[in-house]
Parts: C-alpha cells; structure tokens; sequence
C-alpha cells in the first residue's frame, strides 16, 4: 500500500507487468518529514523491497562484490590483449604496474 503521489517510477518486469516505484528524490523528501521512531518505521514499511540492497542478504559485502567486477574486467582486458601494457590502456589504467598491482590484490595470474 504505497501512498506515492509524488515521485513516481513506472517499473516493468520482465513479465510485462508495470508497478509504481518510488524515486529517489521521493525517498529523501520523506525522510525529511521524519520526526519520531514511528514515522521512520513507517517509511521502512513503505519502501520495503524497493531499495537496491533489499535483494541482498544481511551480511553482504559490497567490496567484495566490487572486487569481483574488477577481476572480470581485467581477465576480460588480458584476454584480448598481447601484453599487460595494452590491456592497463583498455582499462583506462595509467600504466601495465598500475595493472599488475590490481592483479596481484585481486589474485590473478597472467
């Protein structure tokens, strides 16, 4: 039962079904009314599920999950390049040791 006048996001699934979503502007405008501990738990029931990390466990790690990105490009970059220079310069890295130190804290061998 979401009490969205203002801020409304139509969101489709990939089902074809379209649900009201509130922006973010909408949420940061409702905790300014915020006053007691009932307010706020009112606005955490009404947004329940809506926020990106609901989906998430509790105990989510959000540096790893960065990490894991990291390590998918930089396989991705040495894949297709002849030498760890070429694929810093893919990376937008300033140079191949910038890359070799991001391969070593992410655990990649060349």
């Amino acid at each position: 039962m979401a009490k969205w006048d203002l801020g409304k996001l139509k969101v489709s699934d990939d089902a074809g079904s379209v649900s009201d979503r509130p922006t973010f502007r909408y949420l940061l405008d409702r905790l300014g009314e915020v006053k007691t501990q009932p307010d706020l738990e009112d606005l955490k029931d009404e947004v329940q599920g809506y926020l990106p990390l609901d989906q998430y466990e509790e105990n989510y790690d959000v540096h790893s999950a960065i990490n894991d990105v990291k390590r998918d490009y930089v396989n991705r970059a040495i894949a297709k390049s002849k030498n760890l220079n070429n694929a810093a310069n893919l990376l937008g890295l300033k140079s191949y040791q910038v890359l070799q130190n991001w391969m070593y804290k992410l655990d990649i061998e060349k």
